[in-house]
């Protein structure tokens, strides 16, 4: 018996697992709102008996899959707040790589519409995307602050509207590179944003960005 229990354990949270898995694609496939129960079973090769097992709606899994999503992308920020690099550069191909996942991911990206879209109509999707979003803007700025006050770079804007303007980047990045086959053309895009928001100390008067409107930029926000 004491050996039966661990390995149900382990079936369960496998089921479950699966069960995911089978939502996150169905929901990139179709979208949440025309997906059902039923497509999310089959495709899991389970009943819905197991999948009410394990979850009590539709909208209990897309929280799940929001919740991994959400940790998934802490990590990643919280790598680029560790390896932000020494220079302006550095930081371009930092924040590049905060865009772009690997191909293996695209499920995720078809995702991300669907779990803004539920933002709208859903409060518990809503508070948790509110939430993540403080959080991560907080992270990065700490992350920015800290790399002006060691004097790697010069900022154009404060902190807080660097970070916000970096999660926006991400956000239609990860739309964009849905739709358009490719990543050179958005990576330039990517590069003159970074570029425009930071500079290295030697580069500071040689910014995209005018001297006099970045004084500006940073008195109004």
């Amino acid at each position: 018996m004491r050996e039966a229990r661990p390995a149900r354990q382990e079936q369960r949270q496998q089921t479950r697992a699966k069960l995911v898995e089978a939502a996150l694609r169905v929901f990139a496939g179709q979208g949440y709102d025309h997906a059902t129960v039923e497509e999310i079973s089959l495709a899991a090769g389970y009943s819905k008996g197991a999948y009410y097992f394990h979850f009590d709606s539709k909208e209990e899994v897309l929280l799940e899959l929001l919740s991994l999503w959400i940790e998934q992308h802490t990590c990643r920020l919280r790598q680029f707040e560790e390896q932000g690099g020494e220079t302006a550069l550095s930081l371009v191909k930092a924040v590049e790589s905060l865009a772009y996942r690997e191909d293996s991911d695209a499920q995720w990206r078809l995702l991300l519409p669907e779990i803004w879209v539920q933002s709208h109509r859903n409060e518990k999707v809503r508070k948790a995307l509110q939430d993540a979003y403080a959080g991560w803007t907080r992270l990065l700025e700490n992350a920015f602050e800290a790399m002006e006050r060691d004097r790697r770079i010069n900022l154009a804007v404060r902190p807080n509207v660097a970070a916000s303007l970096v999660l926006a980047a991400y956000d239609g990045l990860a739309l964009h590179s849905g739709v358009v086959p490719g990543r050179a053309e958005s990576s330039q895009a990517l590069s003159a944003l970074v570029s425009a928001l930071f500079a290295s100390p030697e580069q500071a008067t040689q910014t995209t960005v005018p001297p006099t409107v970045r004084r500006t930029v940073r008195r109004k926000h």
